[in-house]
């Protein structure tokens, strides 16, 4: 197997090949073919990134330790932290959706956070050891599930929701996660993995200071390869592969088994495996709970005068009949719409891969840009729900119990969040490719 020059990449969306030029500080490389972010220079990445990361763990811990919100009616008083609200949810029979709200609040971001930390102090020595790469994998991996910006929004909505019933008292907690969100949305502006990568000793047991690249007089089926190659050629055409994790470009010996990366140890695939079979079946599946999803309860009031069960669309008429409209209009948006565009842009996209279309190429990544960069956002109602079971709790005076629904619409996100992440938008260039080399 056979490693390129880290300054020639194929992109990770179209697998078109390019050169990186050396970048000015602050400055980006695009792929002039899908507009994807190949490369940024980001100065003091590391350094920047690491401060920003011990602040971030010390937030973390206020956060999760610190009441989130209070509530006081007629001389009652409760409150909440993030856990509490797990722990209501897992007492009201709700085990499964519990532990999904924990990963995604308490562990996803404490693995991120943690691992981050541990990756950015192990590559202040050059090598860095091996297993810094395993945490760096396995942060990144943890990152998208790692929900607390959703998680505030909820929390403003649920603040909404019971205004009316009690006094709502903001707490300490929710100050932290305020915090917490600026903080991981700082450390992920600034971190370069590239700088971390080219720090790490290799799997197959190599210094990364003294890594054979393949040399620019090589040739590959008959090109010469130069530091500038061809504005056409892909990847997939030279029989190259690109590893998902810590984008290496290598030419293995045998495309069927292209082995495993030689720097980070990920199993390589040209292609990601049944790609098309996965993905279609986990949209299958959330086409079925999406209808349960929003024809069950997700919340159940009681109070010495009523007992009411809403729905989701119940909650946004509720929302907007208080006067919250913009409130409303975000709860019908990441709850009811989302979700159906996502199943349905998904599916639009795997029909036109299986059809080979060459059309609207362009349109076609950015729409699976979007539905990957808003699919969490539809975990807002689950995060609604948690919170205002676990504060309403004053009885005899009033409580609210979780419903049916919300289950099923847990199973929606996480299984449209899935589909998308199996999705393989190379197929995308790969079929106008086939046609165009057949139209030749």
């Amino acid at each position: 197997m056979t490693s390129f020059p880290q300054n020639i990449v194929a992109c990770p969306d179209c697998d078109l090949l390019q050169h990186i030029p050396a970048l000015p500080s602050g400055g980006k490389a695009s792929c002039p073919r899908c507009g994807h972010t190949i490369a940024s220079s980001k100065p003091d990445s590391l350094d920047r990134t690491l401060a920003l990361a011990v602040a971030a763990a010390i937030v973390l811990i206020i956060a999760n330790v610190m009441p989130l919100m209070g509530l006081s009616a007629v001389g009652r008083q409760a409150s909440t932290t993030i856990l509490g609200g797990v722990l209501k949810m897992w007492q009201n029979g709700h085990q499964i959706t519990a532990v999904l709200v924990a990963f995604c609040t308490v562990l996803a971001p404490t693995v991120y956070i943690g691992f981050m930390l541990t990756v950015l102090l192990a590559v202040r020595r050059t090598p860095a050891p091996f297993w810094a790469g395993t945490l760096l994998r396995m942060a990144e991996f943890n990152q998208p599930w790692a929900m607390v910006e959703v998680m505030m929004l909820g929390i403003l909505v649920a603040l909404i929701k019971i205004a009316d019933l009690a006094t709502v008292i903001p707490g300490i907690g929710m100050f932290a996660v305020g915090g917490l969100i600026v903080l991981i949305a700082a450390m992920t502006v600034s971190f370069d993995s590239q700088e971390v990568w080219r720090r790490i000793w290799w799997a197959d047991g190599k210094d990364p200071q003294s890594v054979a690249f393949l040399k620019p007089e090589e040739r590959v089926e008959g090109r010469t390869e130069s530091s500038e190659p061809p504005g056409d050629l892909t990847g997939i055409k030279l029989g190259l592969v690109l590893c998902e994790v810590c984008g290496l470009l290598t030419r293995p010996a045998d495309l069927a088994e292209p082995g495993h990366c030689p720097r980070c140890g990920q199993e390589l695939e040209l292609r990601r495996h049944n790609m098309i079979q996965r993905t279609w079946a986990l949209l299958i599946a959330a086409t079925i709970c999406y209808i349960p999803a929003n024809l069950l309860p997700v919340m159940g009031t009681t109070t010495p005068t009523y007992a009411e069960k809403d729905t989701i669309m119940s909650g946004v008429v509720l929302l907007y009949a208080h006067g919250s409209w913009p409130l409303a209009l975000i709860v019908f948006i990441a709850s009811v719409m989302i979700p159906m565009a996502k199943i349905a842009a998904l599916a639009y996209l795997l029909i036109s891969v299986q059809f080979r279309s060459i059309r609207n190429r362009e349109e076609r990544i950015r729409l699976y840009r979007l539905v990957e960069f808003v699919g969490r956002w539809s975990m807002l109602d689950v995060f609604v729900v948690t919170f205002v079971v676990a504060l309403v709790q004053l009885q005899p005076l009033m409580s609210v119990e979780p419903g049916a629904g919300v289950l099923f619409f847990a199973a929606v996100v996480v299984l449209t969040m899935l589909a998308a992440e199996s999705y393989d938008p190379r197929l995308i260039w790969d079929s106008s490719n086939n046609k165009e080399e057949k139209n030749d």
